[in-house]
């Protein structure tokens, strides 16, 4: 009698739910804008996406279904290979090179200087300025009888032809990114810095400890969730870019000779300029696949170096 009384008093899987719901109805209902625009705009264009990937469209007939050639074609187009190739080459110079740059500025910055506000708000302009802008203007900057090779001629140096010679195409170009997103990892690793305990420094101080040691020792591991912020976020941007590579090549084309094209460059030319919808999607999961797999070996990896993650 007892078992079946206390058989009769355990809620069902209906009542739970209805407690649940009460229980945070209002929690749901506030976050309901924010998961439908993701609903909507996020996670059924990336379904829509990966069956387009299987496709062959070209958004004017209807899509026929191919399987994995889409797929199979990544590792046989020579195109793609050249574009991955330079879009890895692209994120190995621009991310070390911004963060090394960043940090540097960011410790400057904190120190005791006058304008300090000026010098803050002078480094973030940049990311906030419009690329067509920023491209327009280094473009004029980079050109054959721009201000740098007037510089070079004036000093008595041959001048670089430098987005249209595909030694230094790409790589300026990555130079021009890493001045663009400069003052975002400034603004990461300037709010890190504060907030090292100053006790700790002064401690290490009295110890005999030196700046180098200091930095080393203290600031350096005291700072590393924020290095490891950066460093994911600046692999993912790479990786992606699009918009300075298109601003920036000769005739908007990615050349010369395909120099600057990087893989988010070649999927907008799949897509839009040779309708070919399903290769770009096809590009584009594998990109993100790439992408997955650089962010959790940088996660699995984190503990070795990120102070508190042990």
């Amino acid at each position: 009698m007892e078992n079946d009384h206390m058989t009769e008093m355990k809620p069902t899987l209906w009542q739970r739910l209805l407690k649940m719901v009460r229980k945070y109805f209002w929690g749901y209902l506030f976050i309901l804008p924010s998961m439908l625009i993701i609903l909507f705009f996020k996670l059924i264009p990336l379904v829509i996406g990966f069956i387009i990937s299987f496709t062959n469209w070209n958004l004017l007939s209807s899509p026929e279904f191919i399987g994995l050639t889409n797929y199979v074609r990544l590792f046989a187009d020579p195109t793609t290979q050249k574009v991955f190739g330079n879009t890895f080459y692209y994120a190995a110079l621009s991310v070390p090179l911004n963060l090394v740059i960043s940090l540097g500025l960011a410790i400057a910055l904190n120190q005791k200087i006058k304008g300090l506000a000026f010098f803050r708000t002078a480094y973030y302009v940049p990311v906030v300025a419009a690329s067509v802008a920023v491209s327009a203007i280094w473009v004029w900057l980079l050109s054959d009888f721009g201000m740098i090779n007037t510089f070079l001629t004036n000093i008595g140096l041959e001048s670089i032809n430098f987005l249209h010679d595909t030694k230094y195409a790409l790589t300026s170009i990555a130079i021009v990114d890493v001045w663009k997103n400069l003052g975002f990892n400034v603004v990461i690793f300037l709010a890190a810095l504060q907030d090292v305990p100053s006790e700790l420094r002064d401690a290490a101080e009295v110890d005999g400890a030196n700046e180098g040691s200091i930095f080393k020792n203290i600031t350096l591991p005291l700072i590393s969730p924020a290095i490891f912020f950066t460093a994911v976020m600046g692999i993912i941007g790479s990786l992606q870019t699009f918009d300075l590579v298109y601003n920036m090549s000769m005739k908007h084309e990615g050349g010369p000779a395909r120099a600057t094209s990087t893989v988010g460059f070649y999927i907008w030319q799949n897509a839009f300029k040779y309708s070919k919808m399903g290769y770009a999607a096809a590009l584009s999961f594998a990109l993100m696949a790439i992408l997955l797999v650089l962010t959790i070996i940088q996660w699995k990896m984190r503990s070795r170096w990120v102070y508190g993650e042990e």
